[in-house]
Order: structure tokens, then C-alpha cells, then sequence
């Protein structure tokens, strides 16, 4: 089923909120007024929508993060073993927030999936 235009608009202006930091630069984005942003704001379809973007981004980050916790893991080991290397003080912060992030975010998504079960076995037993 083709959009509407106020579907193209709606993914147009949660684009712009996601790339920019202000409304106003988020509505010349969008190709439309700030006000016009703030009434979106302010509606529970599209509240709904902008926050499952929202969710969708930080997801790929934390899939990002999985994937560079193996190599933080070596550099973090490299270390330990004495080797030398380039920039260590930096390596060694980055290598710790990567790992402490991803299981941050791992953590995360498993609360998620289990009060996702939880709110389904509560709705299936009303």
C-alpha cells in the first residue's frame, strides 16, 4: 500500500530529529514549520513511531558495540601482557567503555525480552 503524505512527512521529520539537534533545525530539514514539529510531538502515533526509530538506532549501536567487544578484549589483553602500544592510556579507556557498554546494552535487551513475556502472559490471562 502506497504512503500517504503525511506518512512521508512523518518519516521525513523523525530523520531530521534523529540527524540534527534542534527542532528548528530538524523542521528545515523536514521541509516544514517548527510548529508543525512540536503538533507531531505532540501526537501518540507518531510519539509511538519516533520512539521505536529511536529504539531501532540504539540497537544497531549496541549490535556495534557486540562487535567491537572482541577487539577491546584483545587490545585490554595486549596490554596486560606487556606489549606496547600506540596511544595505550586511550586504547585502554575506549577498550573499557566499549566492553562496559555492550553489556550495559546486552543487559538491557535481556530485561526487555523478559518484561515483553511478562506483559504477554499478563495479557493473555485478562
Amino acid at each position: 500500500m502506497p504512503q500517504t503524505g503525511k506518512e512521508r512527512g512523518c518519516e521525513l521529520l523523525i530523520e531530521a530529529l534523529l540527524s540534527t539537534n534542534t527542532l528548528t533545525a530538524a523542521a528545515k530539514m523536514a521541509g516544514i514549520s517548527k510548529r508543525t514539529v512540536l503538533r507531531r510531538l505532540e501526537e501518540k502515533e507518531f510519539q509511538a513511531a519516533f520512539t521505536k526509530a529511536k529504539r531501532d538506532v540504539l540497537k544497531r549501536a549496541a549490535a556495534i558495540l557486540a562487535r567491537n567487544s572482541g577487539k577491546a578484549a584483545v587490545t585490554l589483553g595486549q596490554i596486560f601482557l606487556g606489549k606496547p602500544i600506540e596511544n595505550q592510556s586511550a586504547r585502554v579507556a575506549a577498550a573499557k567503555a566499549t566492553l562496559s557498554l555492550a553489556l550495559a546494552a546486552l543487559t538491557f535487551e535481556d530485561i526487555d525480552e523478559r518484561l515483553r513475556r511478562l506483559e504477554g502472559q499478563t495479557n493473555d490471562a485478562i
